[in-house]
């Protein structure tokens, strides 16, 4: 039997000559635990998500009837509904309110049937009336677009000032009542 010496091939024999400490003692100062760590992590997490609530609460509640009505009207339609100027600190841009709304495939092409869109966002707009205080906004844009399989989707849009839908509008035999907000 070859000597352990030989086995090493002239490395160094491992002793175990020191006694096995205990390591139960705790953390030195101006560390934190592993626990804490995970707790603070958390709070962070809990913290963001209360905030991302808040934010996306205050967002949309402005909009949220007009959201409702349209989406009622105009199932599958995935209503998006957004207000303000575009950097509001310069006098540069207008007040808009704008609508944009999914067409199905199996209604129409927005892209095609110039028609049939401008009734949509006629229709649209006449939602807007009556579901929200379209007077604070200098223009009205309404998006149409069309998800196309395997492909780029289809993009239609028309923007005119509030006073030209209110004058299109009454053309068509329509008339003006109070927005209903039910927030």
């Amino acid at each position: 039997m070859p000597n352990p010496t030989e086995l090493n091939n002239g490395m160094q024999e491992l002793t175990h000559s020191q006694p096995p400490s205990e390591t139960t003692s705790t953390p030195p100062s101006g560390k934190n635990s592993g626990r804490w760590t995970v707790v603070a992590m958390f709070g962070f997490a809990f913290m963001m998500i209360a905030m991302l609530f808040l934010y996306w609460e205050l967002y949309t509640k402005p909009f949220r009837s007009l959201q409702y009505a349209i989406a009622a009207e105009f199932p599958d339609s995935s209503p998006k509904v957004i207000g303000g100027q575009h950097k509001s600190h310069k006098d540069i841009s207008p007040v808009l309110l704008r609508v944009v709304v999914y067409v199905p495939d199996k209604d129409f092409d927005p892209t095609t049937d110039d028609a049939k869109s401008e009734v949509r966002a006629l229709d649209l707009v006449r939602l807007a009336f009556e579901n929200h205080d379209v007077d604070q906004y200098e223009q009205i844009d309404v998006v149409l677009l069309q998800k196309v399989p395997e492909g780029a989707r289809k993009r239609w849009s028309i923007a005119r000032p509030v006073d030209e839908w209110r004058a299109e509008l009454e053309a068509s035999g329509w008339e003006e009542s109070p927005p209903t907000d039910e927030t």
